[in-house]
């Protein structure tokens, strides 16, 4: 029986998705014939970390979420402003902590990075492209201690750890 119901929840998962590909397919047909619409860009990115729970980021420039909960009535309106969700990745390292993100179509000079130590904002623009994201670092950095890479649309930020806080805790 519970086999039955778990096929059920999958059959249901692959029929909403199959439906709302089949919309996103539909409204790009029914757009106008302009050479400079915009693509659709949908995804997601999922990170564990040890025993923690999933985390799933979207990423694009199509806001997808309210789809799921079944409101398909304004899939062309959901393009936001042309601004993409970035496909970003945050892999610790013993000495660094390095954040990827995959942002194709602009020049190194158009992109700004800023950091607090908690926290990266990432902002591009072009004519053509726009992006803007606001990431939550895992573990306290050292803004000054950033080295930025840019190549083939995948920029690379590593940051050395922030060990100030850190005190030896002698045991007795």
């Amino acid at each position: 029986m519970w086999n039955r119901r778990r096929m059920d929840m999958f059959e249901d998962m692959f029929e909403e998705i199959n439906e709302m590909l089949g919309n996103m397919i539909n409204s790009r047909l029914e757009a106008e014939e302009d050479a400079h619409v915009e693509p659709m860009v949908w995804g997601f990115s999922m990170t564990q970390r040890g025993d923690e729970p999933p985390e799933i980021r979207e990423f694009g420039n199509v806001a997808l979420r309210p789809v799921f909960a079944g409101e398909m009535t304004d899939l062309p309106q959901r393009i936001e402003d042309k601004r993409r969700k970035l496909l970003i990745d945050i892999m610790e390292a013993e000495e660094s902590l390095h954040v990827v993100v995959e942002m194709p179509g602009v020049s190194r000079e158009d992109i700004t990075l800023q950091s607090n130590g908690t926290s990266l904002d990432i902002k591009a623009m072009t004519e053509d492209r726009k992006y803007s994201e606001h990431v939550e670092l895992p573990a306290r950095v050292l803004p000054d201690s950033a080295e930025a890479t840019y190549k083939n649309g995948v920029l690379e930020v590593i940051f050395q750890y922030d060990m100030s806080d850190t005190r030896s805790i002698k045991v007795s």
